[in-house]
């Protein structure tokens, strides 16, 4: 039996890197979120308020009597991860057998009882949740997405995140939609509802009458802004309107707007943390698209159990975010017809997300298309690890 004999954790270097976290679209410009009702805040990216630890990448490294390693890098939790699997999940990974991925990962969910299994719990879960789908993939000779289901398209087609400032750069590129990170909510008044409304208007003619529309508020609204800027854009048939409330006590409130907002759907989950919330938002009809973050949500293996809980009600599931890991899902999983591609740095070009990473696949003309490389065909751009602890 293979055994995994160590775990090495690393944080990446993103000091004067152009596709570090401070220093891309999302860093310099202003959207949305749940901190703009403070007027010293509202002009203040989220990714000051939010902490270094919140998108800087941690590294998960496993290492075997095999002589395999296998690798994940997340792009959130940072320090406070790291020493999260240091201190409370190494001890349960090492000695473990790779190809038990179920109980490793039951291992760690029920140990972060007292954390309420959120947040940087469930971003260090999932690093080490994706780092051993990786390994298990390198040991079998097999692409993740062949362990998982195998090929359901031959290639996936992506729609494109930019901001409302940078969009022209991204029209002509075969994407079948884009969805604008929204700079305005509730605090902006019916002036913020005038500029989503020009935004949307300017969306549809850079990117022409068939693209899909969709909004990201980032938690930054609230359920009469939302009704209301939902009837506002009606005639523009804008897709959908992406995580407008803030926290848990949201899902309550969405089935509601969900009855008020038709035929706009409403996208949830990117900040929601493993199968038992997105449980209660699909079994109270909370949403329309089941949107969980792969390297948030638990990994793989919690992934997976989103979607099984959305096929069962015939919901879409279409990962938030972007990058080797959704398109793995996405290419395993009919309930995952298209991908997010969240462009990254100054947002003027079509490259892969993460800087840290070699190999990792960006959409040519709008798609997506995987290799058959071992594990999630990619490797790490040593130069840039630090090593933590």
């Amino acid at each position: 039996m293979t055994k995994i004999t160590a775990l090495n954790v690393y944080l990446v270097d993103t000091t004067g890197a152009d596709l570090g976290p401070g220093n891309t679209w999302n860093a310099k410009t202003f959207k949305a979120h749940p901190m703009s009702l403070f007027p010293e805040y509202k002009t203040v990216n989220t990714r000051t308020w939010m902490g270094p630890s919140a998108y800087r990448p941690v590294v998960v490294e496993l290492e075997t009597d095999a002589g395999v390693t296998g690798f994940a890098i997340n792009h959130g939790g940072g320090g406070a991860a790291a020493a999260l699997i240091r201190s409370a999940f190494e001890q349960f990974v090492v000695g473990a057998n790779p190809f038990d991925t179920t109980k490793i990962w039951e291992i760690m969910f029920r140990t972060q009882q007292s954390t309420d299994q959120g947040g940087i719990a469930y971003m260090a879960m999932s690093a080490i949740d994706l780092a051993l789908w990786d390994l298990k993939g390198k040991l079998l000779n097999k692409p993740v997405y062949e362990l998982i289901g195998g090929r359901t398209k031959d290639t996936i087609h992506c729609y494109v995140t930019t901001h409302p400032t940078i969009m022209e750069y991204m029209a002509g590129k075969g994407f079948r939609g884009v969805k604008l990170s929204c700079p305005w909510g509730p605090v902006d008044g019916r002036e913020g509802m005038h500029n989503i409304e020009q935004m949307v208007i300017k969306a549809r003619d850079v990117f022409g009458g068939n693209a899909s529309i969709m909004i990201e508020c980032y938690m930054g609204w609230d359920r009469d802004f939302t009704v209301k800027m939902a009837e506002r854009l009606r005639k523009y048939e804008i897709d959908w309107i992406e995580d407008p409330l803030l926290g848990d006590a949201a899902i309550s409130s969405y089935r509601d707007i969900r009855t008020f907002i038709k035929p706009t759907q409403l996208a949830i989950g990117n900040l929601m943390w493993g199968h038992n919330r997105f449980y209660s938002l699909i079994a109270e009809d909370g949403a329309d698209v089941i949107q969980p973050e792969i390297q948030w949500a638990g990994g793989m293996t919690a992934t997976m159990r989103i979607a099984a809980m959305a096929r069962g009600r015939g919901l879409p599931v279409i990962l938030h975010s972007c990058g080797v890991y959704s398109y793995h899902f996405t290419m395993a999983h009919i309930e995952a017809p298209y991908a997010e591609y969240y462009v990254p740095g100054d947002g003027t070009k079509v490259i892969p997300k993460r800087h840290a990473i070699i190999g990792e696949p960006a959409p040519d003309n709008g798609y997506i298309t995987l290799n058959d490389k071992p594990g999630f065909g990619i490797d790490l751009q040593r130069s840039l690890l630090q090593p933590f602890g």
